[in-house]
């Protein structure tokens, strides 16, 4: 078994971490809790919008680039929050741990998290459809840029009233204070001014300007045009399209950018006024863009004709106060209702002795119950039972008390692997056999599957002890066929004390007929394992040699050096004193082990995960899950 050297360790764990989380995990929870954070962040900007309608635009642009800069961060913390908690057994489970712990359950907190439970099957599913969303969004948003692009490039810019457009143009730039260099070009084929660029801005006018407006009206539409480019709006805009690309799925954003380009073409409006000195000539340059406005156009670049042109030349001409109207109070009751939720959730939970903290979300992303023993000769520990792990099944058991702290599907029989060596240990250190013992290797110890990192073979002579040693820490199969094969009385005597010591042992979910693992037989249960890890850790020597992180042998007069298939041994920060771990490609990365958390003996069984660094992964989970509700 492929192990990392405890040295890499660190490194390569803090590699994989990012890696080990699926994206539906990692987003859909963030997407789906953005339904009502969005409703939420759109009902207070609309209260706001509606209370400053008679301020300047550039406050309330001000107000609606924040909230969709607010609609963009608030799903990217759910994603920085999702990455960094623990992952989660399943909701089921969670609930049936709090059962077991005695504690009575908020019903309001069990039909929340049975809705989660299903809701996460379709996580997978939801996020894909996000995902080709978000490119096909994109895609629109490049093909846009593309189009106007070319449009400028294409642009008329040769003729001799179009360089003495080009030189007003200078010099209305000049009177902006915009030191970029603008340029001017006409399009036949575009209906509307348009501008894009940053540092090389470019605006383009349609042809037919030239002879169906007058001059003051062609000078008004630059003016808005140019205000655009003085605000860097073409940037700030792009930066919209994005936000608006990811988070396309929701109403909200659509709604809060129209209210950004409505507002900005109110400013641009203003600044050209201000500058040209009178209003009525950018008005009636509106009135006549306005017979022009299609429906298909593509708001990738800044027009003239954007956000409500009656309203903009109703303002322009006849700039009053806007009334109260009754439906601009609709927001209210979204924001009501919400803080109704919320209150209501806290009433629920000091009713039931919860703290409002437990209960989750409206869609939660993690939810969180802490739950309290009732034994009075006991520490309390306040437990998150709604830890998420991504092994298939898994068991947490306090050794002192026997109390289940996590599980997880713990009951099925599954196969075990290489977890199977600890009984072959235990059954040799019980027959009292002499350690010192050589064995002789035979063709059929060696027929099984070997460890990349130990290769014996046919003839090879070793100790007892030795090939007890191999078997534990670099879990050699070879070492612990020839175990079972010398056991007295051959492996026929070998099998009847398994049975035997499986029946004094009370493991009723376990079936094992060989000493290795490698057979699919040898099945176990969380449960099952978790008692045979406590029944273990009475064998002084296999607490020694299991939480040893390497070791030697010798043999022919060279020195082979192996490592523990279990890395979390060579960490420092960890006080293992008893590991096993198994693998195969139909019992996945196991591991069972012994070690001390919050300064207690935690036994903890992980079966079945997909690789081991989500092993790891999960054994990292629990024992923060542990450490913060001892803590707390």
């Amino acid at each position: 078994m492929m192990t990392a050297h405890p040295s890499t360790y660190s490194t390569t764990h803090a590699f994989s971490h990012s890696l080990n989380y699926s994206l539906a995990d990692l987003l859909g929870w963030p997407l789906l809790n953005f339904v009502w954070q969005g409703a939420l962040i759109a009902s207070v900007c609309a209260i706001l919008l509606a209370v400053s309608r008679n301020a300047r635009p550039q406050w309330r642009y001000l107000l609606a680039c924040s909230s969709m800069l607010l609609c963009l961060l608030w799903p990217a913390l759910g994603v920085f929050k999702q990455w960094q908690e623990p992952q989660a057994i399943s909701l089921q489970s969670a609930i049936q741990i709090a059962n077991q712990l005695g504690a009575s359950l908020n019903p309001i907190w069990v039909e929340q998290s049975l809705w989660a439970e299903r809701i996460e099957a379709w996580l997978p599913l939801i996020v894909s459809i996000w995902s080709v969303g978000v490119l096909l969004m994109l895609l629109r948003l490049a093909l846009g840029l593309l189009w106007v692009y070319r449009l400028g490039q294409h642009g008329d810019d040769m003729g001799v009233l179009v360089q003495q457009w080009q030189t007003r143009t200078n010099q209305m730039a000049y009177q902006l204070a915009i030191r970029r260099t603008v340029h001017l070009k006409f399009q036949k084929d575009l209906l509307s001014p348009v501008t894009y660029g940053c540092v090389r801005p470019v605006i383009v006018m349609p042809v037919s300007l030239l002879t169906g407006m007058s001059p003051d009206m062609i000078e008004a539409l630059l003016a808005h045009e140019l205000a655009h480019i003085k605000r860097w709006d073409f940037a700030v805009n792009f930066l919209q399209n994005v936000v608006l690309s990811l988070l396309f799925y929701h109403p909200a954003v659509w709604w809060i950018s129209k209210r950004i380009e409505a507002e900005r073409e109110l400013i641009a409006d203003d600044m050209a006024a201000s500058m040209l000195g009178q209003s009525k000539p950018l008005a009636r340059a509106l009135q006549a863009l306005d017979k022009l406005q299609t429906a298909s156009f593509t708001q990738t670049a800044m027009a003239a004709n954007g956000g409500d042109l009656l309203s903009r030349i109703k303002r322009l001409v006849r700039p009053d106060a806007q009334p109260w109207h009754w439906k601009m109070a609709a927001p209210v009751l979204g924001v009501v209702l919400a803080l109704f939720w919320v209150l209501q959730a806290q009433v629920n939970a000091a009713s039931d002795g919860y703290s409002p903290s437990a209960l989750p979300s409206a869609i939660p992303s993690t939810t969180q119950a802490k739950q309290t023993t009732q034994q009075a000769n006991q520490q309390a520990i306040q437990l998150n039972a709604y830890v998420k792990t991504s092994s298939e099944h898994v068991l947490v058991m306090d050794e002192q008390s026997g109390k289940v702290l996590i599980e997880k599907n713990a009951d099925s029989m599954v196969p075990i692997a290489s977890l199977s060596k600890l009984m072959t240990a235990m059954l040799i250190l019980d027959a009292n056999l002499d350690m010192n013992q050589v064995i002789t290797l035979d063709k059929e110890d060696i027929a099984g599957w070997q460890t990349t990192q130990v290769k014996l073979a046919a003839g090879m002579r070793l100790p007892r002890q030795t090939l007890l040693e191999l078997s534990l820490i670099p879990s050699s199969n070879t070492a612990a066929h020839a175990l079972a094969r010398s056991y007295p009385g051959g492996k026929a005597a070998f099998s009847a004390a398994l049975q035997e010591k499986i029946a004094s042992l009370g493991l009723s979910a376990t079936h094992l007929e060989e000493a290795t693992g490698v057979s699919p037989n040898n099945r176990s249960s969380a449960r099952d394992v978790a008692q045979l890890v406590k029944r273990a850790a009475s064998y002084p020597q296999l607490r020694q040699l299991t939480s040893r992180s390497d070791g030697q042998y010798r043999y022919d007069g060279k020195v082979y050096d192996y490592q523990s298939t279990n890395p979390l041994i060579a960490n420092k920060n960890w006080d293992i004193s008893l590991s096993k771990t198994g693998y195969s490609k139909i019992a996945g990365r196991c591991i069972s082990m012994r070690t001390t958390i919050a300064g207690r003996p935690i036994i903890v069984v992980l079966l079945n995960a997909k690789n081991s660094d989500v092993r790891t992964d999960d054994v990292m989970h629990i024992r923060s899950a542990l450490e913060r509700a001892t803590s707390g």
